[in-house]
């Protein structure tokens, strides 16, 4: 694909400038080179085995029914991983390193669970956890930061499910898998991340935002953890704060902070979770709130880079809202403060000789929205993925 790089939002910082250099298509369904349908919905750049905060060039991509492994420097898929049940539909993933080895682990509509190790190209493990015959799927996946064979699934009937993977070292990979405890938010679960500060995993759910404190340090991940729960209370739409409103994506940014993006809302909220828990109230008081786009379309994650000091999220236009946390104001407990987006990157324009070709609709036809975003740590490449089957690979200029 040829792409023309559309004029810079006047109010860009040289230093966040940077320039669309690849934008893929690989996921599509029966590998057809215009479809335009399969969504994209996760990317997560590999974290570096010698520095887990850090990452190397690696971003791993899912939709459909495939993954990809794409290295941003080079444009380059040295490996991709197709489901064998071709009902399979990826809607999450997650990166664990052990200090020598990196893995992956994706699951979707089947709930079910892939493990792969991509320095070694194979898919070594494959295990349905569904225990409730109702329809569900897998919709969201993260490793525990303080135990790297401690997955955590998030399902969309809001089942929270801890599993211990085992100690899967090469060639062997010996698993000994096992799902340690199941609990449930009771509302549909969207998005997750954990606070290693509070010891806390937040849940981003249809009925508002969740909290589930854990025991640190976990004695031991052969049994079941005791957890408690609690319930936060976000800002709302209608001011009615006895019904919450859909949060679809939360991301702990650092030192307790975490940023919080309710359906609708048009902004993101970054609020303490430290001194919202020191304050025995569940009430969010946001420190800053970072202006965002009005849309009326749901679930566009946010993406963040704690070293960088990055926030990142896309809309449903194609363009990517970035924000740089190190250049915050100075937060006021009396009041939160609005903050407009570092950079904007809209949707280049893009020269598809595919769909011209098969006489498809354009990408452009429809809304363009950007499902996540992931960030290198080295703030040298983002990497968003969209509902109309594209990777898009930008670096820094």
């Amino acid at each position: 694909m040829k792409i023309h790089t559309m004029p810079s939002n006047e109010k860009t910082k040289p230093h966040l400038d940077y320039d669309p250099v690849n934008f893929l298509r690989c996921h599509s369904k029966k590998n057809d080179s215009a479809d335009v349908q399969t969504q994209v919905w996760q990317c997560a750049f590999e974290p570096d085995v010698d520095n887990k905060q850090k990452t190397t060039s690696l971003v791993a991509t899912c939709g459909g029914n495939s993954v990809c492994f794409i290295d941003v420097k080079t444009g380059i898929i040295p490996l991709k991983y197709y489901a064998k049940d071709l009902r399979e539909m990826f809607y999450a993933l997650a990166w664990t390193t052990n200090g020598k080895h990196t893995f992956l682990v994706t699951g979707g509509i089947r709930y079910t669970l892939h493990f792969i190790h991509p320095a070694e190209g194979i898919a070594f493990f494959c295990r349905n956890i569904k225990v409730i015959k109702y329809k569900n799927h897998i919709n969201s996946l993260l490793f525990h930061p303080k135990h790297w064979n401690l997955l955590i699934c998030g399902g969309s009937h809001g089942e929270i499910h801890i599993c211990n993977i085992g100690n899967p070292i090469p060639p062997e990979y010996e698993m000994n898998f096992n799902v340690m405890q199941s609990f449930s938010t009771n509302s549909e679960i969207f998005s997750m991340s954990y606070c290693p500060v509070n010891n806390m995993l937040l849940t981003g759910c249809n009925d508002g935002l969740q909290g589930w404190c854990f025991p640190d340090p976990i004695e031991d991940i052969k049994h079941p953890i005791p957890v408690t729960s609690k319930k936060f209370i976000l800002p709302t739409r209608s001011g009615n704060n006895d019904v919450q409103d859909l949060v679809d994506s939360v991301e702990v940014v650092g030192d307790g902070v975490v940023a919080t993006k309710c359906a609708l809302h048009g902004a993101i909220y970054l609020w303490n979770l430290t001194a919202t828990l020191a304050s025995d109230s569940t009430d969010v008081k946001p420190t800053h709130v970072l202006r965002w786009s009005d849309t009326d379309n749901y679930f566009m994650f946010i993406g963040v880079q704690a070293e960088a000091g990055l926030l990142c999220c896309g809309d449903d236009k194609g363009m990517l809202w970035l924000y740089d946390l190190n250049l915050l104001p100075p937060s006021d407990p009396q009041t939160h403060i609005a903050v407009h987006a570092s950079t904007l990157l809209p949707w280049p324009e893009i020269t598809d000789r595919y769909t011209e070709k098969k006489r498809k609709l354009s990408v452009t036809t429809y809304d363009i929205v950007i499902d996540k975003v992931a960030l290198s740590s080295d703030r040298d490449y983002i990497v968003a993925v969209t509902n109309n089957n594209m990777v898009c690979i930008w670096e820094r200029s």
